[in-house]
Formats: C-alpha cells, structure tokens, sequence
C-alpha cells in the first residue's frame, strides 16, 4: 500500500489523508494505538476490480491530478463528503479539499471532479468539465488598443482560460482534452513517484542542519557518527569537492548565478545543510548526525530585506567562486 504518501511531520499538507471512521483524519499525527479498533479506509479499498470508482473516473475526467501526489486523500475526501452531502456546492467542496494542500489548478479541476462525480453516484447525467474559452484579442500580429482604465472582463478568475489562435481550424485532437497518460496510477493510489517505491537494501539519509541564521564552520568531528554500527557514509564540506551551481530549478544552462555547493564551509539561513548520513535505519541515520560535533563562528544576520541591501549588512555571499552574482555588496544574487 503506498496511496498514503508521507507530506510533513506535522500533518498539514494532508497528503497522508486517511478516513478513520468514516471522517477525513491525517495518518501522519495519528498513533498506531488510537487507530486500534477503529476503521481505517485508504483508496485502495476501491480498487476491488478492474473497474474504476465514480469518484477515481470523475478525477481522470476532469484532468484534476496535475501533480497527483495529494490525489488519493482528494479521492477519500469526496467519498467521504458525498456520502454525507450527495449534493454539495462549490462552498463546500472547497472546504473540504482546503486541508489538502495542492498545486491542482487552484482547486477548480478538483471541485469539477467532485461536482461530476456527485452526479454520477446521484444517477444524474455528468456534466463534462469544460474550460472557459476566450476570444482573442489580437490576430497574433497587431497590437490591440487597450486602455487601462477599462473594467477587467467578467469571468471567474480560478477557471483556467483558453485563448484559440485566429485562422487556426479546428483539430480531432490538438487542442483536445485528453485523460492523462498517468491518470489511472495516480487516481488508484498506484506507485508512481520514488518514494512509493522500495528497493531492498536501500539506505537512509538524514541531514544535519543549522541552528544559526549566519555563520562559518570552524570544524566539523564525524568521528563518533562513523563509529556507529550502520552507519555507511558521513558527508560535508571536508570531504566533498566543493563544486558550483544554480538552483534555478531546471536543466542545464539553468539560470545564474552559481552560488550553491552541496556543503559549503558558511551557512546562510537556519536550516542549512550541514553533514549528510546514510545509514541502514532512519533512527541510525538520526542518531549519528547527533553524533557530529560541530564549531561555529556565528556571524552577524540580517532579516529585512531593506537592511540587507544597506550599509554595513553583512555579505551573505562573500566566497570568490560564485559565478555570475548581480550584486555580492547589496546581497541582491
């Protein structure tokens, strides 16, 4: 069973959603003991043939898994407000998707999915899930007189809008809704992303972080975190070629500067890294990054964004290798 995916510590992202007596619960802050002698439903419960539920169709239909991490604690939510609410509005729809946390087209594809699949289990015609289509401005190569006193166009803004090309003829399937290649996976709570996958002698990584907003590494001793049985690696800026890039989140070239190391000697936030450890167990892995002892020389921090590009603020980025800075002085990368 992998459909109840691991989202935060804490619970409030709800993608490890599960329905713990009928009602929406997140597993993540529920114990095994309060569990005991309760029902506990996943999305795996509908998966009992071939076929798909009411509810795991409308959310293929409807395209409402654009990232379909949080897509089966969406499913469970639905079941578990239609079989309350048969028909509910578009109100209280949301306030039951508003404890999973998603990327899913501002909730409207989801509130579709939910609106049709209530039609279905009602035995009503499902009403298809259609996109507010806008007529063009321009014929794509004048400009159109616009003028910026005029009253935005009345149109809900959440309902993602197609702007058709001019002289373009209609197409069989460019420009066509089609289900999702991945759909099924993702509305059946089916592997499909790399934690939901297992691999036997696999090892466990915990990072150690910083407690400092702003401060150099004076020293680092892993010698006690090596020691431990199980423990297979301990990395950090001493042991690490220290190699540059962007986090600019896409492949290469991706955009400057080059500012980050996997660790450097200075840590710029709380929370940096530190040391990495992989070890056979989370709890070894946990243990030994307590096991690193670690010198700091905090350095002056700043919080305000105005105070960082004045006078006298410290230099977050003072290293000689960063490629590309716009301004290393006024903290501005």
């Amino acid at each position: 069973m992998v459909s109840v995916r691991f989202g935060s510590a804490s619970g409030e992202t709800g993608a490890a959603a599960v329905l713990l007596d009928g009602r929406l619960a997140s597993s993540e802050v529920i114990l095994a003991a309060q569990a005991d002698g309760h029902s506990v439903t996943t999305v795996e419960s509908l998966n009992t043939d071939s076929s798909l539920h009411p509810i795991q169709a409308a959310f293929a239909a409807t395209g409402a898994m654009q990232s379909g991490y949080s897509t089966p604690a969406m499913v469970l939510g639905t079941l578990a407000l239609l079989e309350a609410n048969p028909d509910p509005d578009d109100e209280t729809i949301r306030d039951m998707l508003s404890g999973i946390l998603d990327r899913e087209t501002a909730y409207v594809k989801p509130v579709a999915a939910v609106r049709q699949a209530a039609s279905v289990l009602r035995g009503a015609e499902a009403e298809p899930f259609r996109p507010l289509i806008t007529d063009a401005m321009t014929d794509g190569r004048n400009p159109v007189d616009v003028d910026p006193a005029d009253p935005a166009p009345e149109a809900p803004s959440a309902v993602p809008r197609l702007v058709p090309s001019r002289d373009v003829p209609p197409t069989s399937v460019v420009g066509q809704p089609e289900v999702k290649v991945d759909a099924l996976r993702l509305v059946k709570g089916n592997p499909a992303f790399t934690a939901d996958f297992e691999t036997r002698g696999l090892l466990h990584a915990k990072v150690l972080r910083s407690p400092h907003a702003h401060a150099r590494i004076t020293a680092i001793d892993d010698s006690a975190a090596r020691a431990l049985p199980g423990v297979h690696a301990v990395l950090h800026h001493g042991n690490v070629e220290r190699i540059k890039y962007a986090s600019g989140g896409q492949s290469y070239p991706n955009p400057k500067p080059y500012d980050q190391v996997s660790f450097d000697d200075k840590v710029r936030h709380v929370g940096d890294r530190v040391a990495a450890v992989a070890a056979d167990t989370p709890e070894i892995a946990e243990e030994a990054c307590r096991l690193i002892q670690v010198g700091y020389e905090v350095l002056p921090a700043v919080f305000d964004e105005l105070e960082a590009g004045g006078e006298g603020a410290p230099v977050v980025h003072d290293e000689a290798d960063t490629v590309d800075i716009a301004d290393r002085e006024n903290n501005l990368v």
